[in-house]
């Protein structure tokens, strides 16, 4: 008899253990399939796809990049994009050309990108594309601004690795910089924004020190002019190709060349 009652007692709790095993593993079951519905519509709403034309998307960005050449992912001054966004009311949307080789490229920091050959302009993701027609009465004004947008960047400007000769010049005074010190010049220059230009100029008259640095890259040549410890001028091209913008700038350039450069006295007072 002791043992029948044994035998039912380990029955019972082998049994009563499974019964236990069977209700938890129901109950967690059920338990995570709620909390996944309820994540579901936030998961769908952070995938939803933006149905806009690609052209309006890339508008909206505002962080630009700009390739060129041998000038890859130029960071576009704000106002400079702005313009170039301007003109996008005046292309037209058509079907893609029979011939396209695009010489500007670019991209924002989250996957739209664009291409233009100046004639058609391009507006891409992965998985969709649209073309544009440009305006030959828009097409000079394009690429003047793509162009001014990358040699007219503070961005560009301190890519030291693409200098070949640089030069800085106070009065008459003019020293030419070795290479290994391109990087310490290239460091010290920080800009807060574009400016326009009354300000900066009248910075540069109440200065008693401005200095021009010129630098001879491959394929281009720029300069930039101190106006004062807290503005710079950047000059590209020449001529009727001569391109201009003020910044306003950190004093560390300034400084720099006013202490370690020219070591001029009256900075020794």
């Amino acid at each position: 008899m002791a043992k029948k009652r044994k035998i039912k007692k380990s029955m019972l709790f082998a049994i009563g253990l499974v019964l236990f095993f069977i209700i938890y593993f129901v109950t967690f079951n059920f338990a995570s399939k709620m909390e996944v519905t309820k994540s579901d519509p936030v998961e769908s709403e952070n995938q939803e796809e933006d149905t806009r034309p690609l052209i309006n998307q890339i508008s909206t960005k505002e962080k630009i990049y700009l390739s060129h050449q041998d000038r890859e992912s130029v960071r576009v001054e704000s106002e400079y994009w702005e313009k170039v966004k301007v003109l996008f009311s005046e292309f037209s949307k058509i079907r893609k050309p029979g011939s396209y080789n695009p010489i500007y490229s670019g991209h924002s920091d989250d996957g739209v990108r664009f291409s233009t050959d100046l004639n058609y302009f391009r507006v891409y993701t992965v998985s969709k594309e649209e073309y544009y027609k440009v305006p030959v009465e828009t097409k000079n004004e394009l690429e003047k601004l793509l162009g001014e947008s990358i040699y007219l960047s503070f961005d560009f400007v301190k890519q030291y690795k693409s200098w070949k000769t640089v030069e800085i010049s106070y009065n008459n005074d003019v020293k030419k910089v070795h290479k290994w010190k391109f990087d310490d010049l290239s460091y010290k220059m920080g800009s807060k924004r574009i400016v326009g230009k009354v300000q900066p100029e009248k910075s540069k008259e109440r200065s008693k020190y401005n200095f021009k640095i010129s630098i001879h890259g491959e394929y281009y040549d720029t300069t930039i002019e101190t106006m004062g410890k807290d503005y710079v001028k950047i000059t590209a091209g020449s001529g009727k190709e001569k391109a201009q913008a003020y910044y306003e700038v950190h004093t560390g350039l300034y400084d720099y060349l006013l202490n370690d450069i020219f070591e001029l006295e009256s900075t020794k007072k």
